[in-house]
């Protein structure tokens, strides 16, 4: 077999080593030799989502990409400034930023060993066992992808592009590419036709009955992340279907009053359809999620009392999401600030599982989708925002009808802290104001981050293509 290289000229010839999360990591697998057992696969999988886990994976998952959309509005203010996540907020990142290039790096390393995976493993016999675990390689695949595409390149419903330009996409990768290889980008409607084919691959691969596990994709979490693909492309019927689906059959169920406040430290809760495992020895450190939500920490996620969520929260006693808020001052300061309490730490402030998709935000999906499909239907989005509101407010009423404002306010209330708010509005089609009192509109070029220098530089100006405005 020819020898393996990193995709897209991204360190070449770094693969990281497949491992599990509960041991240390294997060695990695041989470069001339097939994945030859399903425990060689089930090691393969499982090194996916460990390359998330280093503590330089910055702008991924566990790190600033966790809190990213949350940043660049003004929910969120830098209680402390100590250059780490504060960039984000000021949207002064550039090409030549470490952070832009680890995101990348990291992501495209990522999806370089789902190919590799799907290539060492395609002669193994096609058992349950097989299927399935290609199923998530080809689920982790998409929504790599799709990530990818929020960071560098525009929401296609939002149609700030022509979706069928040339370059306004994501370089794609979808095989084992030799160290020659120089990628160019896709056109947008291509880069989402490649993600919803994924997942739907993905779910013609893993069976509806297989038992939840945390920190691995299963059928309902590729149909879930399926619908969020949808949504984003404005295919609102279809992804109304997937969130039906999902929330009639998928055995997740809402947190409710009770449980809500002690779910953020708990794993594989019962919202939780996929979410990343994070542990003492396989985490981001001082850029983890939960360090800069902490005043112990890197403290740049504090929330902005004039923000709306806070606005609401402060005069909403009764709504259980207050849970989720601490008051804390900083070392030296005599000053509190309100923090996002969603990231507590089950081993210190660095283990924290992202919830990378939950229930809740498959309702606001289903939601946003049923009012905005050609045959809007306000009473049946409103009847699902109920079914939130229910399990977080005392003595809630219910509505019966509603508006995308509403809707976008309810991400406010329930995502805050989870990489949602911003999206949630650009897809939309609306403005947001930034931590500088700055309007943002869904249209400016900032609403997308710059491709790295160092890729343009290795690929050549004329194949990869800067984003416009950098």
């Amino acid at each position: 077999m020819k020898k393996i290289h990193l995709a897209l000229g991204l360190s070449i010839g770094l693969l990281l080593s497949s491992c599990s999360l509960d041991t240390n990591p294997s060695s990695d697998l041989p470069e001339d030799e097939i994945i030859s057992t399903v425990a060689d696969l089930q090691n393969a999988v499982n090194g996916i989502g460990y390359i998330f886990t280093q503590s330089e994976a910055r702008l991924t998952y566990a790190s600033e990409y966790g809190l990213y959309a949350d940043l660049l509005t003004n929910e969120f203010k830098i209680a402390d400034d100590y250059g780490q996540s504060s960039p984000i907020a000021r949207y002064s990142l550039t090409s030549n930023d470490e952070m832009v290039s680890s995101g990348y790096r990291y992501f495209y390393q990522a999806l370089a060993n789902c190919n590799k995976d799907l290539e060492l493993s395609k002669k193994l016999e096609e058992t349950a066992a097989v299927k399935d675990l290609w199923g998530q390689l080809y689920a982790w695949r998409a929504l790599i992808h799709f990530d990818i595409a929020r960071l560098y390149a525009h929401i296609p419903a939002a149609g700030v592009v022509d979706a069928n330009a040339a370059n306004t996409g994501i370089v794609l990768s979808t095989a084992v590419y030799d160290s020659e290889y120089r990628g160019s980008r896709s056109t947008l409607a291509e880069t989402y036709r490649q993600i919803i084919a994924d997942f739907t691959k993905a779910m013609e691969l893993m069976p509806r009955d297989a038992a939840k596990k945390t920190g691995y994709m299963n059928y309902y979490a590729a149909e879930a992340l399926r619908a969020r693909a949808y949504l984003y492309n404005g295919q609102y019927e279809e992804a109304l279907a997937d969130a039906r689906d999902v929330i009639a059959n998928g055995g997740y169920k809402l947190y409710t009053r009770e449980n809500y406040a002690k779910a953020w430290a708990e794993e594989g809760t019962t919202e939780s359809i996929f979410e990343l495992l994070i542990t003492s020895t396989h985490n981001l450190q001082r850029y983890s999620v939960g360090y800069y939500c902490d005043a112990a920490g890197y403290p740049e996620c504090a929330m902005n009392e004039k923000g709306d969520i806070m606005k609401y929260l402060l005069a909403n006693a009764g709504d259980i999401r207050n849970s989720v808020i601490k008051q804390q001052t900083i070392t030296g300061d005599t000053e509190q600030n309100y923090y996002p309490a969603k990231y507590p730490g089950r081993d210190g402030l660095y283990v924290n599982n992202p919830k990378i998709i939950r229930l809740s935000e498959v309702y606001l999906i289903a939601a946003e989708a049923a009012l905005l499909q050609p045959s809007s239907d306000a009473s049946a989005a409103a009847a699902y925002i109920n079914e939130i509101e229910k399990n977080r407010v005392e003595n809630y009423t219910e509505v019966q009808t509603i508006t995308i404002d509403d809707i976008l306010m309810e991400y406010k209330k329930e995502l805050f802290a989870e990489n949602q708010i911003a999206f949630a509005y650009w897809r939309n089609k609306k403005s947001i104001t930034s931590q500088l009192d700055r309007t943002v509109n869904y249209d400016d070029y900032r609403t997308i981050l710059p491709i790295p220098q160092r890729e343009i530089d290795f690929c050549g100006v004329d194949i990869l293509k800067q984003n416009p405005g950098y």
